[in-house]
Parts: structure tokens; sequence; C-alpha cells
């Protein structure tokens, strides 16, 4: 067919929406127009190119001696699955059947999961291909399944965890998630233990996603003595966030049973605590603090504020420098005035201003000699102590003091942190009728602050 001289200009239809020029441009005798054509209709998405593009994306044998014609099917599938019009469908599961090009298959089979919802005839060609002799096919088969959620896919799927390839295992378990079968709980408790980490990470999330289907048998698994299989298990059960699970994990980290003592266990089992966020769990994460482990030590700290920020009723924003880190109320201005020094921040009506100080000559001053030296400036600055208290996370120490200021009638809150030579003292001055609101945001200051090492 001669085009008398047509030779389109493809960006501008593409920009123009011009679905008749980029049909026109579909056919002509220059299959590198024709391809780029079929790109850009996918770009469009024009219901009015269907009927072209179904012509498209016919295989014919003679097409094998151009590889762009396998480019224009490729593409044109693409365009199909895009425009979701269920007009392409005879026209998909031909190609799926027929086309000698794998590429061209598996956006085939891709597309079909995008538009073929409902229709038994997409469903058996999907599953069936599952056993195509490519892998790409088999993967996307697989993922269209999941999108169009077809339980009785679910069997084929199962059988499909065993697949030497990876990526296609990966798809399954995505799949079997989207579908959310209890059928499909044990045989993918086995592929906590692949040895793909992809399939690994992709098999606990979709555990954690099954909940209450997935408890009993992460339970199982848990109890047992291998510690690879109980750090996985303790892994999924902290996903799925059933408190069930916590009174467990502490009779673990309280036990001094060898198996029990594991660092990858105790590391597991302290971040799924972190991620089930039951403050039941402080305490004990607060006497692992002194655990000789440093990966326990360091999952326990960031634990302990996982669970605290979980109790805060509100949206919250971290702050971060380079020696120390908080989280703060959304609303509340935080800012460095002296690098890792000083830093300054108020709440939305200036109610609360705090600063934050570093002291480094502190050499051969005890913990309990600070505690007397802030004793002294509140007697001096006529600042009445009301209250305090001290506690002790693994290195850090910390104590808290409150008093009334009474010349200004302020309340004066002071929380020290001391960490080897390290020592940050935060200098709140409020109202004396502060809301519990007020409070909160406090303690969400208080509660989260660490200092970086």
């Amino acid at each position: 067919m001669s085009d008398g001289g047509f030779y389109p200009d493809i960006d501008l239809l593409e920009e123009n929406r011009d679905v008749g020029g980029l049909v026109k441009a579909l056919e002509h005798e220059e299959y590198i127009v024709r391809k780029e054509a079929a790109r850009s209709l996918k770009k469009v998405g024009d219901e009015r190119a269907v009927v072209p593009l179904i012509r498209s994306l016919k295989y014919e044998s003679w097409q094998d001696e151009s590889p762009i014609l396998t480019s224009v099917r490729e593409f044109s599938a693409e365009a199909l699955g895009a425009i979701g019009d269920r007009r392409a469908v005879e026209a998909l599961i031909q190609s799926v059947k027929e086309d000698v090009v794998e590429g061209v298959r598996w956006r085939s089979v891709f597309a079909l999961g995008k538009i073929g919802e409902g229709d038994h005839s997409v469903t058996e060609v999907l599953i069936d291909a599952l056993n195509n002799d490519s892998w790409v096919v088999r993967e996307n088969a697989a993922k269209s399944l999941g999108n169009l959620a077809l339980i009785e896919a679910v069997e084929p799927l199962i059988s499909l965890l065993g697949d030497k390839e990876w990526r296609v295992r990966k798809q399954a378990i995505n799949a079997l998630g989207k579908i959310g079968s209890d059928e499909a709980v044990k045989p993918l408790l086995r592929l906590l233990y692949d040895g793909d980490a992809d399939v690994r990470r992709n098999t606990t999330e979709v555990l954690a996603c099954m909940g209450d289907e997935a408890f009993d048998p992460l339970m199982d698994l848990y109890m047992c003595d291998d510690w690879q299989i109980r750090s996985k298990a303790a892994e999924c059960l902290g996903k799925i966030g059933d408190t069930r699970a916590v009174d467990y994990f502490i009779d673990t980290l309280c036990s001094k049973r060898k198996e029990d003592r594991n660092r990858h266990v105790r590391g597991k089992i302290v971040e799924a605590l972190g991620n089930i966020g039951d403050e039941r769990a402080i305490d004990v994460l607060v006497d692992v603090m002194d655990d000789d482990d440093l990966f326990v030590k360091r999952k326990a700290e960031d634990a302990i504020i996982k669970i605290r920020l979980k109790s805060y009723p509100g949206n919250y924003n971290q702050f971060n420098a380079n020696s120390i880190s908080f989280y703060y109320p959304e609303g509340w201005t935080v800012k460095t005035l002296v690098s890792n020094e000083k830093f300054q921040g108020n709440n939305p009506d200036g109610s609360i201003n705090l600063l934050i100080f570093r002291k480094s000559n502190l050499k051969g001053i005890t913990f309990e000699e600070l505690i007397e030296i802030w004793e002294e400036i509140f007697e001096t600055q006529n600042i009445i102590l009301t209250g305090g208290n001290t506690s002790r996370m693994g290195n850090i120490q910390s104590f808290l003091m409150f008093g009334d200021n009474l010349k200004t009638n302020k309340m004066i809150m002071v929380a020290g942190y001391l960490l080897k030579d390290f020592y940050y003292y935060l200098y709140f001055t409020m109202k004396s009728d502060i809301t519990r609101e007020d409070q909160e945001d406090i303690n969400l200051i208080v509660n989260t602050f660490r200092i970086l090492m």
C-alpha cells in the first residue's frame, strides 16, 4: 500500500490527540511509523483506536522477517490493555495462543489482566499461561490472575510457588495475597526460607496481610527451636500486629534458655513488638536496652520509640540533627540555633517554649551531681520544685524536674539526658494551666529524645 508521500509527525499527532491521524499512521508502509503510532496510541488511550489496534496485533508468519513489526504488535497489545475496551479480549487471547514472540505474548497476557474481569475464557487462558515455557509469560499470567482476584486460580498459583524462576514465585505470592485465600497460608509458610531475598520479603508481607488466617500457623512455627524459622515467624507476626503475640514475645525476651538468647530471634522479636505497638512491652524493652548485643539494643530503642509514637493522638514530624533526634507535634516550630549545641522550639500559639542545650565541660561530674546542680538552679531562680524522677534506658541516664517560677507565674520542666560525656537538657517554659493536649505534646518530645552516636 502506498501512502502517497504521507509521512506523519507522530509527536505532534500525539500532542494534539489526533486519533484519526495516528490510526492512519498505524497502517503506514514504513514499519517504523507504525511502531511509533502504536506507542502513541497507548499514551492517548482512545477507544476509537481499538479496531485498528486489533488488526495491528494480529500475527502472520510473513512478519517474522521484520523485527520492527514485532514491536508494533507489542505496543498494540499494551495500547489495548491501556484503553481497556473488552472488544479486544478475543484478539488478545489469540495473541497469547498463536504469537511466536515472547514479548508479544506476555504483553497480551498482562493486557488481559486489565480487561478480562468476569470472562471465563480469559480465566482459562491465563491459568493455562501459568505453564508456558517462557518464565516472563508465567510471571505476567500470575500478575494478571492476581489483578483479577480469581479464586479459581488459587490452586494453580500454589503450584507455581515451586517455579524455578524467583520472579515467577514472587508474582505467584503477590497474586495469592491479592486473592486472600486461607488455603494459601501453609504453602506460603514454606517460602519464608526461600533462597531469594525478594521472595522471602514478599512472603512476609503477604502473610502479614492475611491476618487471622496466618496467626495460628505462624505461632506454631514460632514455638519451634530453629532460630531462622522463629525469626521469620516473629517478623510476620509483628507485621500482622495481633496483640495475642505480645505475651509470647515478652516471655522469650525474659527467658534464659539458650534457644531464646539467639541475637537474630531477639532482634526480630523486639522489632515485632515495636510494630505491634502494645505498651505492655515497654518495660521489658527497657531491660533489653542492657543487652550485650548492640544489634538487639538498637532494635529495642527503635521499638520503644515506635510504641510511644503510636500512643500519641496527633500528627508529628521528626527533628534529626547530627547529634540528636526527636519527634515533635505537627504545627510546632523547631530550629537549630547553634549546630549540635543549641536548639529552639515552640508550639503554634507560643504558650510553650523549648530550649535544648548541649553541655560538654562535665568531666568528673556524676549524674547525681547534675541533679543537685539543677536543684540549686531552681532555688536561685525562685523556682519551687514540685516533682521529678530519674530513669535509665541502656547507657542513657535521664531525669525530669518540674517547678513553678514564682516571678513569672510560669511552669518549668527540665529533662536531662546523659550518655557517657554527652549531656543534653531540654528546658520547657509554659503557662501554669497547661491542657492535656499540651502535656501529650511535651511527652512526645521528651519520650522520643535520643542522643545519636
